[in-house]
């Protein structure tokens, strides 16, 4: 549509509209009769009637196409308003024209043009009378005035071009060029060479810049999405008019990818869009990994690959220099600055007009320069290496650096011709290089050696008293190797009938400083490298490294050999005959426990004290055996590491006495302390009652007491308070139980909040069954003492106990007993609770194992459950914040695949957990991760009254978890990873729970935690996809965990680091 009013030029109108197949034209005027004509003298006499207005008004329509040799007419063709004519002409009022059967196209090309001219004609008409009898004789019509306006429509189909498509650029011509696409300065482009063809020609250039985000799905680089509650924008956009020859330019605001798009449009709209990419970053460094040595790998590894072995007939030795994952560009390779770039997915739809007209094609996408679409071969965002070798240096070479092709984190240097002698070091320069030419240099020396040291037959003294261990010996050790001096000591205790090695010791050798060494002269030396050690080394020995088996009775006689191990991990070896290990003190010597102490006593029981006696033998056990006055004994079974025990049970006023041994061994195979310790004491008399003078005082106190009580109640009933206080009157008074004892000193577990029940008050459906079918698990009240009390949870009470079942000593437990105030619904809990666990839970290393339940006790059923000595596993790690260590690194990784493998498991009993998290993981006593707090569907879900933990959910149960299943476990198990890598960190720091649901559905995934490798991070990223479709299941995740892990002994797995 086009307006033509107040115009005195032709109004042009470009268009791209491909469905034009009808024209309609519009026509308004008006003339002001008064104004136009009011200058006419009056009407004279013969003049009987006269009409001045808009006689005529009509609309030209001209069609022009063109062809191959210009511009030809094809049609030309009137349209006329009804309305007005020479005797009906229209004045003081509009004219308005609506003619809606317009011209019909059948057919609109590129090029063509329709030329309308708007004509008005202005006029009218007098009628002539003759005077003498009034007759009309004529009718006059007056010559009008006419008035035009023109329009103007062309169409052009055709997007612009540019000279490279035709081959005609002659001056280096770029569709779109950027001064650096790898850069630390502004982002400037450039463009040229870009034409219509002679039709509307280029009217303006949009230049944009967006900054590129990594697909974790695709493994991409690409611009942001534009999704359904998220349309993004580019971080620049600015329009030049092809008019204008000065080109914009930008400077990001941080480092990063960043596509620069350019729009090409002509006139009619039509446009072509470029695309190139650029790094921009002048903030980012290369940084050293100091978990990742480089080193000369074929040194000795037992040197710490700071010694290589020579022989001296060699003529060439060869290095072998590693530096895997040592260098890096942290802001590149989380960023992913190298990776390869999507193909620009089409966008943009013009009202149904044009579908994803925004689209960039192949040859105007980017394949030249530094930074193209294609992946930069890198190893840590580091693109290249240099290496450079020779004699020590603290300053790097300037020349002789060797470019390191194909890309790769080693090399082999071989030197020939270089004189190597004993002793002698030798250095290795490596240079890393990063896209944005940022450099870091990192070297390692490595020593040579030969020859072995020289070791002297060595001084041994048995069964020294002022020893390191409870039973010494000591051995002095006399070895010397002035080339590379004495790192390790090794013994081996050899049977010498067999030859079998029965032990196995090694000892480092510290060195000593120049200072010191210098006032020993004759005791002391120095090698080249600077380190000075002494000659005698005085080493203690365990005579328990000898120990024989309790069940071997014959003599054994031991040989000591020495091998002596210098800097360079070469040896040499002397020996030393020990004769019979009987002889050694501890050697077949079981002891009981000593200094025994009483430290309470009453009528009825007795508390005891002791210290344990050393030995080289394990303890299985400790027994007490009473003996009464008339020689019946009773034997008492103590746990193998206690130093406290309370004999109960007893009779006032009697002489007892106990022998008191240790078990050492194991169940099966153990012996008896042989002697034991013996004690002798006399409880103390009973109790007896109040005289009659105190039985008086006794009632008076009592009734005045119970006038006071009363008196109260009546206060507490008239002003309400009667229920609570009756509420915590109820909880202050408890059963006493005699077999409940007070503990004064805590474990370190006993107030583990894991235990409490306030998360596992839910009524399962599971209370309903019957618990006769699940005999197996049925444990007898006798077997079990509760000791002392852990916490409480709504419905239950944890108390730290003893179970004596199995035919074993006693085994720390917990037992989970419903509350003194045996509410059905509590009861119902834990026989729902207790059902659960035998019918459909069963056993497994990696969850809390339900050893089985008591019902024959007096408060009903109760649950006896595995004790986690090491507590909450969330508590655990960040307890470890400050003190990391190697094997905890490695203890990590076996954490997650012990909560992997707990979770198949449960998966696979149709268990759900819905609440997995660290603070729902226990750890016993080795660091094994053992899961907790699940169970069946509560019914809070049903009622809609459940409290969701947001931070661990799976995004299809943030608001309810009754469709909660196996994959919604897995994507909390993504989170637990999280957790344990970063050391109990909470989830998605510095996110609001409330914000968690949003991020996650516009693809936010939180970083790779610290201790975290790429492996475990990739499967990380796998477990949090936001289509629970897919996510692996549990067995699947468990599959690729156990091709990281190898098996070692007592079932368990050690992360192999170096397959990754």
């Amino acid at each position: 549509m086009t307006d033509a009013t107040n115009m005195s030029a032709i109004d042009r109108v470009w268009t791209n509209f491909d469905v034009f197949n009808l024209m309609n034209f519009d026509i308004d005027a008006s003339i002001d009769a008064k104004y136009a004509f009011g200058h006419i003298p009056s009407i004279p006499g013969y003049i009987r009637n006269m009409k001045f207005g808009i006689v005529d008004a009509n609309v030209l329509v001209v069609h022009h196409k063109l062809g191959p040799i210009g511009e030809y007419e094809v049609n030309r063709e009137t349209f006329t308003c009804p309305q007005p004519s020479n005797l009906n002409p229209i004045a003081d009022k509009v004219l308005e024209c609506r003619m809606n059967n317009g011209t019909n196209v059948f057919q609109v090309d590129s090029g063509d043009r329709y030329f309308l001219t708007y004509t008005i004609t202005t006029g009218g008409y007098r009628e002539l009378v003759n005077t003498d009898n009034s007759q009309l004789f004529a009718t006059e019509i007056y010559d009008g005035v006419s008035s035009q306006q023109n329009m103007e429509y062309r169409f052009d189909y055709d997007k612009p071009v540019h000279c490279q498509e035709f081959g005609t650029c002659s001056s280096g011509e770029v569709p779109l060029q950027l001064e650096e696409d790898i850069t630390k300065k502004p982002i400037k482009p450039k463009w040229s060479g870009w034409s219509d063809r002679d039709l509307s020609v280029v009217k303006r250039y949009a230049f944009e810049v967006w900054k590129m985000e990594y697909s974790l799905d695709y493994s991409v680089l690409r611009e942001p999405d534009i999704l359904t509650d998220y349309n993004p924008v580019p971080e620049f956009i600015t329009e030049v008019l092809a008019s204008n020859n000065a080109f914009p330019e930008y400077e990001p605001k941080g480092p990063g990818v960043y596509s620069t798009i350019l729009e090409v449009a002509d006139r009619a709209n039509n446009s072509r869009y470029v695309r190139r990419i650029a790094i921009f970053d002048k903030s980012s460094e290369i940084s050293i990994k100091s978990s990742y040595r480089l080193f000369v790998s074929s040194a000795s590894n037992q040197s710490n690959f700071s010694w290589q072995t020579t022989p001296n007939s060699q003529q060439t030795t060869t290095l072998i220099v590693q530096w895997e994952n040592h260098f890096i560009n942290e802001v590149h390779e989380n960023g992913h600055f190298l990776a390869r770039v999507q193909d620009y997915t089409p966008r943009l739809s013009d009202e149904g007009k044009r579908v994803d007209y925004k689209k960039i094609e192949s040859q105007f996408d980017d394949y030249d320069g530094s930074r193209t679409k294609n992946e930069i071969s890198n190893i840590n965002s580091i693109v290249r290496f240099e290496i450079n070798h020779g004699t020590p240096s603290t300053i790097p070479p300037t020349n002789g650096w060797e470019n390191i092709f194909p890309l790769t984190e080693n090399k082999s240097i071989v030197l020939s011709g270089v004189n190597i002698r004993d002793g002698d070091p030798y250095q290795v320069w490596v240079r890393a290089h990063d896209v944005m030419g940022n450099e870091k240099t990192d070297s390692t020396v490595v020593h040579f050696d030969h020859s072995p040291p020289l070791v002297y037959p060595p001084t041994f003294k048995k069964n020294i008293d002022d020893g390191k261990f409870p039973f010494s010996s000591s051995v002095t050790v006399a070895a010397k190797d002035e080339d590379s001096g004495i790192s390790k000591v090794s013994f081996k205790f050899v049977v010498s009938s067999t030859g079998k090695v029965k032990n196995q010791k090694d000892f480092m050798i510290n060195s000593q400083t120049q200072t010191y060494c210098n006032q020993l002269i004759k005791e002391c030396y120095c090698i080249s490298k600077g380190e000075c050690f002494m000659i005698d080394s005085v080493l203690d020995i365990d005579n328990c490294w000898l120990k024989v088996p309790i069940d071997r009775t014959e003599d054994e006689v031991h040989s000591l050999q020495v091998i002596v191990y210098n800097l360079a991990m070469l040896s040499s070896m002397t020996s030393y005959n020990l004769g019979k290990v009987d002889s050694f003190n501890g050697i077949k010597e079981y002891y009981s426990p000593s200094n025994i102490t009483i430290s309470k006593t009453s009528d009825t029981s007795l508390g005891i004290s002791w210290i344990q006696a050393p030995s080289c033998y394990d303890r299985a056990g400790i027994l007490i055996r009473l003996f009464r006055p008339d020689n019946t004994t009773r034997d008492f079974k103590v746990h193998k590491d206690a130093t406290t025990f309370d004999l109960t049970g007893l009779s006032p006023t009697t002489h007892y006495w106990f022998e008191l041994f240790t078990k050492y061994g194991n169940d099966t195979n153990f012996v008896m302390s042989g002697s034991p310790a013996i004690l002798k004491f006399q409880t103390a008399e009973a109790s007896v009652g109040f005289p009659p003078g105190g039985v008086a005082g006794l009632s008076a106190g009592f009734i005045l007491l119970l006038v006071v009580v009363v008196v109260v109640l009546l206060f507490l009933g008239r002003t309400g308070r009667l229920q609570p206080a009756k509420a915590r009157m109820t909880q202050g008074i408890r059963t006493i139980r005699n077999t409940i004892r007070v503990r004064s000193q805590t474990n370190g577990g006993y107030n583990n909040r894991a235990y409490s029940s306030k998360f596992d008050d839910d009524i399962y459906y599971y209370g309903q069954m019957n618990t006769s079918g699940a005999t197996s698990s049925i444990i007898s009240r006798k077997d079990t003492s509760l000791e002392s009390e852990l916490t409480q949870g709504k419905f239950a009470t944890m108390y730290l106990a003893k179970y004596y079942g199995n035919h074993r000593d006693a085994q720390t437990v917990v037992a989970k007993v419903v509350k003194d105030d045996q509410k059905e619904e509590n009861v119902m809990k834990m026989k729902a609770k207790i059902n659960f666990y035998t019918e459909k839970v069963g056993h497994h290393k990696n969850v809390v194992d339900f050893i089985g339940y008591v019902e024959d006790d007096v408060r009903g059923s109760f649950m006896v459950l595995e004790y986690c000595e090491s507590g909450v596993l969330k508590e655990f790690l960040i307890s470890k914040k400050s003190d990391i260590t190697v094997d905890l690194e490695e203890r990590l990784f076996r954490m997650v695949f012990g909560v992997c493998l707990g979770m198949d498991y449960l998966s696979s009993k149709k268990v759900v957990h819905r609440r997995l998290a660290a603070r729902n993981i226990l750890l016993d006593h080795l660091l094994e991760p053992k899961i907790t707090r699940f169970g069946p569907e509560p019914d809070a879900e049903q009622e809609g009254e459940e409290r969701i933990p947001l931070k661990w959910m799976a995004p299809e149960c943030m608001k309810s978890t009754m469709n909660a299943n196996e994959l919604s476990d897995v994507f909390s198990f993504g989170v637990v990873m999280w957790e344990i890598f970063s050391l109990g960190d909470t989830p998605y720091p510095g996110i609001q729970s409330r914000e968690v649901a949003t991020r996650l559905k516009q693809g936010y995934k939180m970083k790779k935690p610290e201790y975290c490798d790429d492996a475990f991070y990739k499967i990380m990223l796998k477990c949090w996809h936001y289509d629970p479709n897919k996510r692996s299941g549990f067995a699947a995740v468990k599959d690729q965990l156990s091709k990281m892990f190898q098996e070692g002994p007592s079932e368990e797995y050690y992360y192999r680091s170096n397959d990754l």
